[in-house]
Order: structure tokens, then sequence, then C-alpha cells
């Protein structure tokens, strides 16, 4: 149901437009057909003629220069002589203007033939005079069966004409001027009393055979005529139910390609309108979520789309985390000794490596400077066994790079500082410019942590806070108590060992 840029085969256009004449037609091919039974019935073949000449001349001549001129623009735009907006209008009242024009030459017709007799136009045939009571019936009855029906059957055809145009032009209809309910009571008024109608036009003129006959007749054409009227109600009213729901379904499944042609001026031609105009912003959220999670984390990003209020703001979070540095082991020799495209290759190499074990563990990565990264654990993502967590991402990235091969011949080692403790999570800067940071002396205590690793030849330190919230399950080497730059008191580092 999405737009597609494949228009349909060259003949499509043509078979469409004269789709909408033939729908015109079927008025005239109706009162023919009842023409031909009434001569059956009555054994009056002389008035088939002057009756299908009569119909003819308003419903085939009188109708098909009214249905051109309505038609005319909309063939102009399928030509590209018109914008879509000049035609949109008269595109989405093309039911109502069509059943109007019906009304206006088949009324005309069918009161002609039906007062012809009392002027004594017979064509030479015997036939009988109605009543008042039933010639009002029969008017009033015909002329709305052909105006409803022509109606609903340009209504369908208006459906498949605005898929064309979906299909090719990729224009909807944006203009609503109908109403659903309208043309639910038409539907339901219809088909309720025309039958009903007619009984009472019978009984209050006639009575015995000619009673029988004519309510046999007319419950007859009556079945007949709301069986046909049914039809193409349902063809009408539930095509652009139908596809609402399909595209409701698609997207419940998270597809957020579907659009849906708009092929009605109604409410439901409204509510489909808003569905795509919704779907283009699911879209556009997933997007600007899924592009912003490549810059912050796809949590931070979701806090900040989640709470608009806040102007981009997430709020401020105290909870208990484990922060990760990492820095490259010899980077600023391994900068002037290769050329900055190699370095660049490099950089990206390295980090598509050990993002991916971070994210693997749960971990955020907050920043990212030169060779130098921070992640955390628990905040802004929660992880109930963040430190153990934490270890294990250090210990596979350290064997994820043991077993990756970089560009030009280099062996690439990191160094990582590990501690845990209590952080605050906050949006710091002005008004246009913003990021997401973990700030509290915990932070600290990890980047000097990280540090440390040169003092000891280690590649992976991590502050006795760390050990111990991660349980048993880790092999590690206790280093004694460490003076950490900026901090008061010792600390107390543990070397992490990978599995014996």
């Amino acid at each position: 149901m999405a737009a597609s840029s494949n228009a349909e085969p060259g003949a499509a256009a043509p078979s469409l437009v004269t789709r909408y004449y033939l729908a015109m037609a079927v008025p005239f091919a109706i009162d023919l057909a009842s023409s031909i039974v009434y001569v059956l019935i009555y054994h009056q073949p002389f008035v088939l003629l002057p009756m299908a000449a009569v119909s003819a001349a308003f419903l085939v001549v009188g109708v098909g220069i009214g249905a051109w001129l309505l038609f005319r623009p909309v063939q102009r735009f399928i030509a590209d002589a018109l914008p879509f907006p000049a035609i949109e209008h008269r595109l989405a009242t093309l039911p109502r203007s069509s059943a109007l024009l019906v009304a206006c030459l088949y009324g005309p017709m069918l009161a002609l033939r039906l007062l012809s007799p009392r002027f004594g136009i017979t064509f030479g045939a015997d036939i009988e005079i109605h009543t008042w009571i039933d010639t009002v019936a029969t008017f009033l009855v015909g002329t709305a069966f052909n105006v409803v029906l022509t109606y609903f059957i340009v209504s369908s055809y208006l459906d498949r004409l605005c898929r064309y145009f979906f299909r090719t032009r990729s224009v909807n209809l944006a203009t609503f001027p109908g109403a659903f309910r309208y043309k639910i009571g038409v539907a339901i008024l219809f088909v309720s009393f025309a039958a009903m109608i007619m009984l009472a036009g019978d009984i209050a003129s006639y009575s015995g055979d000619r009673l029988l006959r004519e309510a046999t007749m007319d419950v007859t054409a009556s079945v007949a005529g709301v069986a046909i009227i049914y039809y193409w109600i349902a063809q009408a009213l539930t095509a652009p139910i139908a596809r609402l729901d399909y595209g409701m379904r698609h997207v419940a499944e998270g597809d957020l390609s579907v659009r849906l042609p708009v092929t009605s001026d109604d409410e439901v031609g409204r509510a489909t309108s808003g569905f795509n105009q919704m779907v283009e912003g699911l879209a556009e959220r997933r997007y600007l979520r899924d592009t912003f999670g490549k810059y912050v984390h796809e949590s931070v990003a979701v806090a900040i789309l989640a709470d608009q209020e806040r102007g981009g703001r997430v709020a401020d979070t105290l909870a208990e985390a484990t922060l990760m540095f990492t820095d490259i082991e010899g980077f600023t020799t391994l900068s002037e000794r290769l050329t900055p495209p190699e370095v660049a290759k490099i950089l990206n190499l390295y980090y598509a490596t050990i993002v991916p074990v971070i994210h693997r563990h749960r971990g955020v990565v907050n920043n990212c400077i030169g060779d130098g990264l921070f992640a955390s654990f628990n905040l802004p993502l929660p992880q109930k066994d963040h430190a153990a967590a934490a270890l294990q991402a250090a210990l596979d990235i350290q064997h994820a790079l043991r077993q990756e091969t970089f560009p030009a011949g280099v062996a690439v080692r990191t160094r990582i500082g590990i501690n845990t403790g209590s952080v605050v999570g906050v949006t710091i800067g002005t008004a246009n410019w913003l990021s997401y940071t973990l700030l509290g002396d915990a932070v600290n205590i990890a980047s000097r942590v990280e540090q440390l690793n040169k003092q000891f030849g280690s590649s992976i330190l991590a502050a006795e806070s760390t050990i111990r919230a991660a349980g048993d399950g880790f092999r590690s080497t206790c280093l004694g108590p460490t003076d950490v730059r900026g901090h008061q008191g010792d600390v107390v580092v543990y070397r992490v060992e990978p599995p014996a």
C-alpha cells in the first residue's frame, strides 16, 4: 500500500476514463432493462422503441454531455494539463455531482413517461393509467434508486481512480466536505423504505387482480434493486475502511513504510489522511531516535524525545553505576608514525571492535575523545549486575582486540580502568547546545585508575568497590592502596586477569 513511482501501463489512464462514462451509463442500462421487462409482461412491443428513444435522449445524450463537463478537468489532470489542487475539489465531490446530474435528467424523463398516457400519448399501445398516488410513489422511488445507485457506483469508481493517482502521481485528497453519516443515512433510508412506499402506493390505488399484479411487480423490482444497491454500497463504503484496517495492522507490526490512498471526502478520508500523517510522524520520530542514538545512547535519545516539556533535557538521576575508561596504549607515537587517514581507519576499526562488546553487556558509551572512551553501566540504562557486566566487558574487549587485524600491521592494545560508585546523570549546556554526561567523584576515580595501568604495566585495573560489587567469578590480584590524584585518601586497586 505504500506509494510507488512505478506507473501502471499506459492503457490504464484511458481505461479509467472509460470506466467513469460506463458508470454514468448504468441508469440508462437499468431503464432499458426495465422497459424490456415491462414490454414482455404487458405484451406491448410497440412502446419499446419510443421508450428507449426517450431514455437515450435523457440518459445517454444528456447525462453523457453532463458527465463530460464534470470529468473534463480530471481528464486534463491525467494529461498533465492541470495541477492536482485545481481539480481536487471536483474529484472529491465527483460522486455527489454525478448523482445530482442523474437526478436532474432521470427525474424529468421518468415524469414524462409516467404522465404521457394521461395526455393520450400511448404510441398505439393499450397502456393502463396509474393513479396519482402510484405515479408519485413510482416517480420518487425510481428517481431515488438511480440517484443513490449512481452515487455509490461513482464512489466505488473514485476509490479506484484515487488509488491510481496515488500510485502514479503520489497525490492524495486533502479536502473533506462530505459526511460519512449522510452516506449511511441515505443508504439505510432507501433500502428500508423504497419497497414500503411502492407497496403503500399500490394498496392505496388498486384492488383485486391489479393490486396483486402491481404489488408482485413492485416487490420483485424492489428486491432486485435493493440487492444491486447493497452490492455497490458495500463496495463504496467498506473498501476504504478495510484499507485503513490494513494500514493499522502493519503499523502495529512495526512497518512504518505503509502509506494509504485517500479515496473519499468524508470522515473515513480524513482518518486515512490523519493515518498517513501519523505514520510519517512515527517514521520521523524513529529516524530521529535512531540517528540521535548514534550520538548518544538510544536510552538517552528515547528519554529526550519522550519528555518534550524539558526542552531536550533529561531529568537528573542519582544512582550507583560502574564507570569504565579506555585508551589506546602508545597512541601518540602511533599518530606521529602514521598518516591521518591511516590513524582514522585504525580508530574506526578500534571502536567498531570494542563498542559492540560494551553494548552487548548493556553498557552505554557516553563519550569518545580521540582514542579515549568513557562508558557506564547502570546509568542511564538500568542494570542489576553492573559491576560484573563491566568487568566481563573489559575482558571481552581485550580478547576481541587480540583477534582483530588492524591496518598498517599495527597491534592495538588498550588500557582499561573501572570504578563503582554514586554518580549523577545530568544534562549540561546552553539553550543551543546540550550534552548528557555523568558527574561525581566515582567518575574521576575511574579515569585515574585507567591511567594507573602505565604505572603497574597492566591492561585492566579495577577499584576495590568494583571487585566487591562484582562478587566471585573473576580472577584478580590486589595491588594495594594507591594515591589517586584529585581524590582524598588512597584507592585500593586490583589487576583483573583473564580466566585461567
